[in-house]
């Protein structure tokens, strides 16, 4: 009787039940800073998430830099070849830009928050060379709106984008539309002044992460305000002035810290659509206060919580924007990466960065980076980011995470007209086939250690990532 074992791994994920044997790997870490505004080669605080184009990542920073002001960069997803591609000069092409870029045309398009020939932010280009940079608008806190935080979207040779507002509070921010030549600037929506007693209105206001796109109608978030001045969902048409707050978000215990309601509170890093289904994150809010993953169905307009963070393990405030995947969602927190089902099951912490320590400088570090609030790109098995703060200089890094686990053995002892069958991860399904071609099906309740009772002349195994 001939007996051979199989290993193999899934290469997409279907769900995630179990803590994972997961890898991170620091692709830069951003060096050291001196002086007000503090100064390096090639950029502090990455507060945004990354772009990928080919196998090279483009990003930002919002300090560091030449100038001091922040800067755009690339590395190659093996950690080869960073370069500092452009640093602010917090003159008319900006300051602090928060956000990620968006490639498109051998072109990087981005936006700055503070900078400008106004002070109140800019939108710019440049070339993925590094090369030809131009400021294509300047906000003026007008009916324009001011501090754009958040990307930009592209469709056709329209970009879209939100700003965020000043903390003066002359304005709570705006939907905008251009040209990728600057050209043809427009708004969709300026967001209204909230009742400052209890910072409701009807729309929200502080849209918060990046917008998304279906057909003619965009979807995002307004971090507070409605009618609970908890935060907004709402959409908007591509020609305005159809613009509709469809969902606010519940109010929360008052003089509770943290807050808890049904639903989540102030939705932090926009939406993602699947279908007909919305999918983010809320800061604050849940059941026990400390932040939600939701789903908004919009053909039903029903509103439901997945996940309620509990202040643990889990850890608390997710952030940034969600990314989906098959089946699965997968975000950050301050402190972790996390996976979960679409259907709210087999929520799973699969990174934890670790604890950072003060340096000499006051500044806190860490191995791997801490913060990763600018979200994730997922590219195969990867997903790459950025931590804004941690690292071995305490000013961030860029990282890419292996999102599956490491293969493991599958060992087989004979025993009679039996096999025994081990293997040290219950993550893994056991298969097994009468052809090396397959087809393979799961040995039913199959658990390690497993006998299986040979019925031929032969049998196959292999371990399937099932999760």
């Amino acid at each position: 009787m001939r007996l051979t074992a199989v290993i193999a791994l899934a290469l997409v994920p279907l769900r995630l039940a179990a803590q994972t044997t997961t890898s991170l790997l620091v692709l830069h870490t951003f060096a050291a800073t001196s002086g007000n505004p503090a100064t390096n080669s090639d950029g502090a605080s990455p507060a945004a998430g990354l772009v990928l184009s080919s196998n090279t990542l483009f990003g930002t920073t919002a300090n560091g830099g030449v100038a001091g002001y922040g800067t755009v960069f690339e590395v190659n997803t093996n950690a080869s070849g960073f370069r500092t591609l452009y640093s602010f000069t917090n003159g008319t092409d900006g300051a602090t830009p928060l956000a990620p870029l968006l490639v498109a045309g051998g072109m990087l398009y981005g936006t700055a928050s503070a900078g400008g020939s106004s002070n109140y932010g800019t939108v710019f280009r440049l070339s993925t060379a590094g090369s030809n940079f131009s400021t294509l608008y300047t906000f003026t806190n007008g009916e324009d709106g001011a501090r754009p935080a958040a990307g930009l979207l592209l469709a056709g040779s329209t970009l879209y984008g939100t700003t965020a507002g000043t903390s003066s509070g002359s304005s709570y921010g705006t939907l905008f539309m251009m040209r990728t030549n600057g050209s043809a600037f427009g708004l969709l929506h300026r967001f209204s002044a909230p009742v400052s007693s209890n910072e409701t209105n009807g729309d929200g206001f502080l849209p918060s992460g990046p917008l998304t796109l279906s057909g003619n109608t965009l979807y995002g978030a307004g971090f507070d305000g409605g009618n609970s001045g908890r935060g907004t969902l709402f959409s908007a048409d591509t020609n305005p002035p159809n613009f509709d707050a469809f969902y606010a978000f519940a109010a929360t215990t008052p003089g509770d810290f943290p807050p808890p309601n049904e639903g989540g509170a102030y939705p932090q890093g926009g939406v993602v659509l699947s279908g007909a289904m919305l999918f983010g994150a809320a800061y604050y809010g849940g059941t026990n206060g400390w932040g939600t993953v939701y789903k908004f169905g919009v053909s039903e307009s029903g509103f439901s919580t997945l996940y309620s963070f509990s202040g643990g393990e889990d850890y608390y405030n997710p952030q940034g924007p969600l990314v989906l995947s098959s089946n699965m969602l997968y975000g950050t927190t301050p402190a972790t990466i996390f996976g979960l089902a679409t259907n709210g099951t087999d929520f799973t912490n699969l990174f934890a960065f670790p604890v950072r320590t003060a340096n000499e400088m006051g500044d806190y570090t860490n191995a791997t980076g801490f913060d990763p609030n600018g979200g994730l790109v997922l590219a195969g098995p990867s997903f790459y980011g950025t931590a804004q703060d941690g690292g071995t200089k305490g000013n961030g890094t860029v990282f890419a995470f292996n999102l599956f686990p490491a293969p493991v053995p599958l060992t087989i002892q004979q025993a009679a007209d039996s096999v025994i069958l081990s293997w040290p991860n219950s993550a893994f399904a056991l298969q097994s086939a009468r052809a090396l071609a397959g087809p393979f099906t799961n040995v039913p309740s199959a658990t390690s250690p497993h006998t299986n009772v040979l019925t031929g002349s032969q049998m196959y195994f292999r371990l399937l990532w099932a999760n």
